[in-house]
């Protein structure tokens, strides 16, 4: 049952690197880039953040593998680590902004 878990890791990891090479696209769709100063310096900020769910996914991997009785508990650690990776881009995204300004 580990495989969700990596499949998940897998799959932010992708939107990782979606967002470090193609910087100058409009990728997140909770950022006023119209205000922003710089495209590609918020996507590679977010970049960045993103690697914590990744790294989250890739412990519960192991973690279910270890113990299976675990996987269920630990399917609400994914959820969690997203939402708390948006809400650190967006307000490093209100930072940043008020530093350009």
């Amino acid at each position: 049952m580990s495989e969700v878990f990596l499949v998940i890791a897998l799959i932010l990891f992708g939107l990782v690197i979606l967002l470090t090479t193609a910087a100058d696209r409009r990728l997140l769709n909770f950022v006023d880039y119209d205000t922003a100063p710089s495209t590609a310096r918020i996507n590679r900020y977010a970049a960045a953040r993103l690697l914590l769910p990744v790294c989250v996914n890739a412990g519960c991997a192991w973690a279910a593998a270890r113990h299976p009785e675990l996987t269920v508990p630990l399917l609400f650690l994914t959820p969690l680590s997203i939402l708390g990776t948006v809400i650190w881009i967006g307000a490093g995204v209100q930072r940043l902004q008020a530093t350009s300004s």
